[in-house]
């Protein structure tokens, strides 16, 4: 057994090394078009040639977002003295490398033994995730969400400790103002204690959340004033997102690698033929580690699936289960029911919010439901990798997804 331990913790040290590998691979390959030249251009000239602004950009659903969604790459450029859209892209990937210790540190000294391993899987196979990679290589507004998020998990764990509520409320106030879905993503959980928390062993400690939020919230009062005065509005409720489930779908397939159209488009099909093997696109090797991800996965959740109903889980259990449990779920259908309600289109990058939730719900149900958990979650984190690789090697060949939302790749803009 402690044998076993010091493996995979060996194995955990080793996944959080290939996040950082995998992310710092040719950086020159990087997204570059309206909204990331926007952004470099204003990390450059606020607090210089122009003043730091009261807003940000404007959102998809019309609204523009609130200014620290602009600001915190102005702090970037600052902090790491970057001057191109190279420099600010890797101060995007070194805040994303440090997510990843600060999770691995979150799960080795704040997550209860019990739960430990869970928490060190979902790191381990969102360092590989191909849906992950793509969106932590990015000078866009989402991709500072993740050491956030890991900042907020941390103080909702001590949210019976008046600091730790402090922060869970501070940071949920400020994941909303980097990006929108942060406000959808605080306000599923702040409901779900509110609902279920009181019979709980941990219990928040609500002034702390108060006057943390409070604090947070200060920087909002311009862009609450914007939005009560604003002609723009959001598009009309559409019932797409809510009859077909369209958040728990991309929290599925984003978990196992699956989705990468949303990026390449048309390019995705050539995509699943990567990598070549000598010079035909016959033998479609992407196309097997899709297949081998969507297996793994669908096993995990068939047996989650069969393992919830022989146990004949109900409300009640939101008050009995574990911490992990209580997170998973205060995401799963706290944000997850709020968002869908929402009158706004639900896109893939408004899942980064929930760093790491949506690998662990995986690594739950697997250590729970599987008589040999480790070996699926194993080759699922193989399958991705070889995704990761395949996607960054297809990028780099092809100078990007000119047919698709990646565009034409930085290095093919500047050389």
């Amino acid at each position: 057994m402690k044998r076993r331990g010091i493996w995979l913790n060996t194995f955990f040290v080793l996944a959080f090394i290939v996040a950082a590998v995998l992310r710092l691979t040719w950086t020159e390959d990087m997204e570059y078009k309206g909204d990331e030249q926007f952004m470099f251009d204003r990390s450059q000239n606020i607090g210089s040639n122009e003043p730091w602004p009261e807003l940000g950009m404007p959102s998809g659903v019309g609204l523009r977002n609130p200014a620290l969604s602009i600001w915190v790459f102005a702090l970037l450029a600052k902090a790491f003295h970057a001057t191109t859209p190279l420099a600010l892209d890797r101060a995007v990937i070194y805040m994303n490398i440090g997510a990843f210790a600060l999770l691995a540190f979150f799960a080795w000294r704040i997550v209860p033994k019990k739960e430990r391993e869970a928490w060190l899987w979902a790191g381990a196979l969102a360092a590989v995730n191909p849906l992950s990679l793509l969106l932590q290589r990015k000078i866009w507004a989402q991709s500072v969400l993740p050491i956030f998020c890991v900042i907020f998990l941390i103080g909702w764990f001590r949210r019976d400790r008046y600091w730790g509520a402090f922060l869970w409320g501070l940071v949920g106030a400020l994941l909303g103002q980097i990006h929108m879905s942060g406000f959808f993503f605080a306000a599923g959980f702040f409901v779900f204690e509110a609902l279920f928390g009181w019979k709980r062993p941990v219990r928040a400690r609500w002034i702390g959340w108060l006057v943390g939020s409070v604090a947070g919230a200060l920087l909002l009062i311009p862009w609450i004033r914007y939005v009560l005065t604003a002609h723009e509005h959001g598009p009309p409720f559409s019932w797409d997102t809510v009859l077909t489930f369209r958040f728990y779908r991309h929290w599925f397939s984003d978990a196992v690698g699956l989705g990468l159209d949303y990026s390449l488009g048309g390019h995705y099909w050539d995509f699943l033929r990567y990598p070549l093997i000598g010079k035909t696109k016959d033998y479609y090797p992407a196309l097997c580690f899709v297949g081998v991800a969507f297996s793994v996965g669908a096993l995990i959740l068939a047996a989650g699936a069969k393992r919830a109903v022989r146990l004949r889980l109900g409300w009640q259990a939101f008050r009995t289960c574990s911490e992990t449990t209580f997170t998973l779920l205060a995401a799963f259908v706290g944000y997850g029911f709020i968002l869908t309600f929402a009158s706004v289109v639900i896109w893939r990058h408004y899942m980064l919010v929930t760093f790491p939730l949506e690998w662990l719900s995986f690594a739950v149900l697997a250590l729970s439901s599987l008589r040999r958990p480790r070996s699926a979650l194993f080759v699922l984190w193989a399958a991705e990798l070889a995704l990761s690789i395949t996607f960054l090697g297809y990028i780099h060949d092809n100078h990007g997804a000119p047919g698709g939302d990646y565009g034409r790749a930085y290095s093919a803009q500047h050389r």
